[in-house]
């Protein structure tokens, strides 16, 4: 049985509507139940370390892409010299000093890391606004302390994005290539392999306690039109009585609020 059939009375339903997708979920409001010691200990625990790109992890970054598609006009590729670190840790204080520098100049931006196959990292990243191209060489050549001229000439990328397609059909490249990949052998402390600025997303929220079928009941019209629209891609989805996102289902729930004003 669905665990929220067992608090039937008692459920919690979240929407969360963003530019494109909406997110919803449904909660069980139980009494907080008694926790053993051990359990408490696990929660407590420290975060696993991060060995690979997840299929979660590709998921939430398409997310918050999709609903931030707007912001975006440049992508930036930087790599490293032929003499390249081989611990995340030291990559990442690279990163972060050249996030520091985009932010002073108010420049928003989503960062990914990748392995070259000569197991050098380097990152992609896009950006809310252009970076003159020379500027950006000089920029990151001081930060890695590169001493290459070759490198000043040759390590960082600029590109306009022109247009939508051109940003997914970018993005898409780089999941593929990263989707489950794990660090090249010899490379140690990993870390994420993604990061973006803060507050991207806008996006509004609503909520409603009330039995659990009658909740049920207020997503029908939206369950039975994301299971219509991923048809059309050849694509099967059963809803499993707990949460989705309904991917460009935006536009039908502002429809919906709409009338309900």
């Amino acid at each position: 049985m669905n665990p929220l059939l067992r608090s039937i009375d008692d459920c919690l339903l979240t929407v969360k509507v963003y530019p494109r997708d909406v997110k919803i979920h449904l909660n069980a409001l139980n009494p907080p139940k008694f926790i053993s010691e051990p359990e408490k200990e696990k929660r407590q625990a420290k975060r696993s370390k991060i060995v690979k790109f997840t299929q979660k992890s590709a998921r939430n970054l398409r997310h918050l892409i999709r609903n931030s598609e707007d912001t975006w006009k440049v992508f930036i590729t930087l790599t490293y010299p032929q003499n390249f670190p081989c611990n995340g840790r030291e990559t990442k204080k690279h990163l972060n000093a050249f996030l520091q520098y985009l932010r002073r100049k108010h420049i928003k931006f989503i960062w990914v890391l990748e392995f070259q196959e000569r197991g050098a990292p380097h990152y992609h990243l896009i950006v809310s606004d252009f970076i003159n191209r020379n500027d950006l060489s000089r920029v990151w050549y001081r930060i890695v302390e590169s001493q290459d001229e070759k490198h000043l000439k040759a390590g960082t990328g600029v590109e306009s994005i022109k247009s939508k397609n051109h940003l997914y059909g970018y993005l898409s490249n780089y999941i593929k290539k990263l989707n489950q990949e794990t660090p090249p052998a010899g490379f140690d402390n990993v870390g994420r392999f993604w990061g973006a600025s803060r507050n991207l997303l806008t996006f509004e929220t609503y909520q409603k306690i009330n039995h659990y079928y009658k909740l049920a009941f207020m997503i029908k019209i939206i369950r039975k039109w994301y299971k219509a629209h991923l048809r059309q891609f050849g694509i099967k989805w059963r809803w499993k009585g707990l949460g989705f996102t309904a991917l460009d289902g935006t536009s039908l729930v502002n429809r919906l609020m709409s009338l309900k004003r």
